[in-house]
């Protein structure tokens, strides 16, 4: 069981590295779309024996594997899975397995599409279980190679602007993360005379204060362009519009989750007085990417567009749960995570199938669905219910506890209610676009030109149909993430120097 988690990272990378090897005979892909359903299945697979294995009780890395890599700097390959990444890590594979599916119609170059596929996967997942700093900094990177080409390749419109600015924004993040790794370590060898990358380990170090607040931007300004916090976001709608659906799945449901993670991660254990000091700041500009992200997507008739300015919002709203910097909007947003990513995730194959259909994303020349596609006018329903925070469906319960989480912070104590509200007219402004997008393509009278149109066939059906299951049973029943979550939010809230640094009765580590 301790070698589970390479497994389930590395399969996806072999599997794209067979594939690429593969001889493809004039477009009969079924050899090549059988490699690729087949190792993101039995990736998914592993991610759910992860689950089974996992000690919910325990605050730690779990399923740890250690394996000297460079000895001469010390740096391991060193993996393992804490309540937080668990939830990361089995939604990436679940959304990796859904994109490979949604992949198989693709006819341009299919082998080498579905390799780059599988490797994003491999790349994201790393992210979330690297416990050495430069092994996450490698996975990091490993993330952007195969996403260029996949934009860049087989993206639409202004594809090359869009690859460019991307990769502009995250290289220049990458390289300042590199900067802040290398520095902490050095910090934490001038401290201990050990010079080590494990992240637990760093995690320990005691910064000193003079310097917290510079080594801070650093990793901040990393993770708030891959999330993207507002006003870093710019490269996200570009970026969307010409991304395939397949990789979109991918990219809003679990890569953009890699900027939260290291949120998570590095900078509330690393940096407290740093926090402490900016925190407000960035909650503030958090709320002020919930409205804008709200309020663009309103004006949107691209469905593509739509979804991708919504998804700027409620990024921004897991973002304001983080800075909340107690145990209930950090949960709320780890939450949430998994929420956004199966709710965004699913729109955007719901968009896919509409234009494959109607040759069309523009809202204005879509009318009246429901009459042809019944089937999907009531999942697409569920799903708009559920993106707009319906009681009793999975986006309510994550947004609950991060405005819970944001009232009682007192980290932003004293404009906590204008953050609430700010958060609160994000969701409003949600129902207006949500049910503006749904009954604009789905209620209103049938353009006769779409007399012909077809409803869900079976593929599209197995696409959809886990989706609304997810959806309503994390809605009813949140218990079981909540659980693995809270006690590694716990501990990491409860770690000694926040005590140093803010004083025991601060409260800033409370939450529950």
């Amino acid at each position: 069981m301790n070698h589970l988690i390479t497994a389930i990272v590395f399969l996806p990378m072999v599997a794209a590295i067979v594939i690429m090897m593969t001889k493809v005979v004039r477009n009969h892909n079924e050899k090549v779309i059988a490699i690729a359903i087949g190792a993101s299945f039995l990736t998914f697979l592993g991610a759910l024996g992860l689950v089974v294995v996992f000690d919910s009780d325990h605050h730690g890395m779990q399923l740890v594997t250690s394996v000297e890599w460079v000895s001469v700097l010390n740096i391991y390959y060193k993996v393992g899975v804490d309540g937080i990444s668990l939830c990361l890590v089995v939604l990436t594979a679940f959304l990796g397995a859904l994109a490979i599916y949604f992949s198989q119609d693709h006819r341009k170059n299919l082998k080498y599409f579905l390799a780059l596929i599988l490797m994003l996967e491999s790349g994201t997942m790393g992210v979330f279980v690297a416990m050495d700093s430069i092994l996450f900094y490698v996975f990091w990177e490993l993330m952007l190679i195969p996403t260029y080409f996949l934009i860049g390749i087989w993206g639409e419109g202004n594809k090359v602007y869009a690859t460019t600015k991307f990769v502009i924004y995250t290289l220049v993040g990458s390289l300042l993360m590199l900067i802040g790794l290398i520095w902490v370590t050095m910090v934490h060898y001038d401290l201990t005379q050990t010079l080590t990358f494990d992240i637990p380990t760093l995690l320990q170090t005691q910064i000193p204060a003079d310097i917290q607040l510079y080594m801070f931007l650093f990793f901040f300004l990393a993770f708030a362009v891959k999330l993207p916090i507002f006003p870093f976001h710019s490269w996200l709608p570009h970026a969307y519009v010409s991304c395939p659906i397949p990789v979109l799945i991918l990219m809003t449901g679990a890569m953009s989750k890699a900027g939260a993670y290291g949120l998570i991660r590095f900078c509330l254990p690393l940096f407290p007085e740093a926090i402490a000091d900016w925190g407000l700041w960035i909650a503030t500009a958090a709320a002020g990417g919930i409205v804008y992200g709200a309020w663009i997507a309103m004006m949107q008739r691209d469905l593509k567009a739509l979804v991708a300015y919504s998804s700027i919002s409620h990024l921004g709203l897991i973002a304001l749960g983080i800075f909340a910097f107690n145990g209930q909007g950090i949960e709320g947003s780890v939450l949430q995570m998994v929420n956004h990513g199966i709710i965004a995730s699913a729109l955007f194959i719901i968009v896919g199938i509409l234009e494959k259909r109607l040759r069309t994303r523009n809202l204005d020349q879509i009318r009246g669905m429901k009459t042809q596609m019944p089937v999907l006018y009531g999942i697409f329903m569920l799903i708009t219910l559920a993106a707009l925070g319906m009681p009793g469906l999975n986006g309510f319960v994550g947004e609950f506890l991060i405005l819970m989480g944001v009232w009682g912070s007192h980290l932003l104590d004293g404009m906590a209610g204008l953050l609430v509200l700010a958060a609160g007219l994000g969701i409003v402004f949600a129902s207006v676009y949500m049910l503006f997008m749904f009954q604009g393509t789905m209620q209103e009278p049938l353009e006769p030109k779409f007399d012909d149109v077809k409803d869900l066939n079976w593929k599209e059906l197995n696409l959809l149909i886990p989706a609304c299951i997810l959806v309503v049973a994390i809605g009813l029943y949140p218990k079981p993430v909540i659980d693995r979550v809270s006690p590694a939010v716990d501990h990491m809230l409860h770690m000694e120097k926040k005590f140093k640094a803010f004083g025991a009765d601060s409260g800033l580590g409370g939450g529950h």
